[in-house]
């Protein structure tokens, strides 16, 4: 017979709520001398996790070229408590690309796919590009590209330029992503809102890619400058968002209005067709309502858009001149009901500084309904007299009678340790774990990727 007194310590224990612990498993080094620069420095956006729980992403920065690198962290072997970090490819900045975008996407086969903003083939404007496994024996990956963009004013319907985002792959191995310019030719700027693509593999080998153009943006109240991943939902739609554009009056520091952005849906050409069918579902207004959404939207069960925009609401957050932008808002967009055709906004939560400002990144939703983000500034804790460096936040759904979503602060980030000014969406593990990354700071100043159990 067990113990009593063991048996009741053991109720206690598992009767007490688990204690959220944060792990920095690699901080990246932004720090001489020049060999330690060599894994790149300042990973953003999100990681790309594999079946073994290996975890892929990319520095803007750093390299043997300065111009960002392609990583790999391997989790620790039996007895081993280190993730080990290998580069699968350093960028030139010229031909290869340069300043690679976050969100990698893998086939089948293992190979990854993602973007530059910069270098390319023609005036810096960017490119896709593909990585195949190492051949068996060997560890050095193969690096490819599939498609340049190619924008220019003078040669009529156009290609995008410079991509911030990075891709998704529908269930046929096609690659859709978005390009923050090029496009319209007709922008008297000359520079186009942007484009929305397709890349479709012509052989088995996936060597050889055709690109379509699904969209062009012509700014103003159609949106610009969409800079986030897309979304599928289950009828193969896309989602995402502009930046810029709409009817806000949302301005820049020198007063030229720009807009408060967008989200947007794309719809598949019915059959028989080619056009795909855009639909705006909002104009952010600024203000309450939200402004400048930079981050990927999420699909709930019940068809509501889920996200984030950087700036807005009723917080009193500055920019660099003192101006009131708000601190950032989360939104719901809920479907139109039966005989409607508009959707519906709900701001889910307002940040006010304390509790976290300005989401770089979007929310994922946990198993219970609740909505997991992070906040890239902001926060309760003021760092050695420096200011507080974001948080990682739950909103939980309202309860049976309540009607507003309760906000959690689950983890404060601190810049020596954690690193600073978290970006992208979080990513979990069959565990419950989460997995993101820091776009600076850190023990070696380089940013670093975190583990979260909460």
């Amino acid at each position: 017979m067990k113990n009593r007194t063991l048996i009741q310590l053991t109720c206690i224990l598992s009767s007490l709520p688990a204690i959220a612990a944060e792990k920095t498993i690699y901080a990246f080094n932004w720090l001489p001398p020049t060999t330690q620069l060599q894994t790149g420095a300042y990973p953003s956006g999100t990681l790309l996790r594999d079946a073994s729980g290996a975890l892929y992403g990319t520095n803007l920065l750093g390299g043997e070229y300065y111009n960002g690198t392609v990583f790999k962290l391997t989790p620790p072997g039996i007895g081993q408590a280190e993730w080990t970090v290998s580069v699968l490819h350093t960028f030139s900045g010229v031909d290869d690309g340069g300043m690679p975008n976050p969100n990698l996407v893998m086939d089948a086969s293992g190979a990854i796919y993602g973007t530059t903003e910069g270098g390319g083939s023609w005036m810096d404007q960017g490119l896709v590009y593909k990585l195949t496994p190492p051949d068996r024996g060997s560890t050095q990956w193969k690096y490819s590209v599939i498609h340049y963009f190619n924008f220019s004013y003078f040669d009529g319907p156009g290609d995008g330029t410079n991509p911030s985002g990075g891709l998704i792959m529908d269930k046929n191995g096609n690659l859709y992503g978005t390009t923050d310019c090029g496009g319209d030719p007709s922008d008297p700027d000359g520079i186009g809102s942007g484009t929305v693509f397709k890349l479709t593999p012509l052989d088995a080998a996936r060597t050889k890619w055709q690109e379509t153009v699904l969209y062009r943006f012509r700014g103003g109240v159609d949106g610009a400058n969409p800079m986030s991943l897309l979304t599928f939902d289950g009828a193969g739609n896309l989602y995402s968002t502009t930046m810029y554009g709409g009817t806000g009056k949302c301005s820049d520091l020198f007063n030229y209005v720009l807009g408060c952005g967008t989200v947007f849906r794309l719809s598949p050409p019915a059959p028989g067709q080619s056009t795909w069918t855009k639909t705006t579902l909002h104009h952010f207004g600024g203000g309450n309502d939200g402004a400048i959404p930079q981050a990927k939207v999420t699909i709930g069960n019940n068809g509501s858009v889920y996200g984030t925009a950087f700036e807005g609401g009723s917080g009193g957050c500055t920019d660099g001149l003192l101006n009131p932008i708000g601190c950032g808002v989360v939104f719901e967009l809920k479907p139109p009901a039966a005989g409607a055709k508009d959707w519906t906004e709900t701001i889910l939560y307002t940040f006010t500084g304390p509790d976290g400002a300005f989401p770089q990144g979007g929310v994922i939703v946990d198993g219970s309904g609740a909505l997991i983000g992070t906040a890239s500034k902001g926060g309760p804790v003021d760092y050695y007299g420096m200011g507080s460096y974001g948080l990682i936040y739950k909103l939980t759904p309202p309860g049976f009678g309540q009607t507003r979503w309760a906000f959690t602060d689950l983890y404060d980030f601190d810049i020596s340790v954690s690193g600073t000014e978290a970006v992208g969406e979080l990513v979990r593990d069959p565990q419950g774990h989460y997995f993101g990354v820091t776009n600076g700071g850190g023990p070696n100043l380089g940013g670093a990727v975190y583990e979260f159990i909460p």
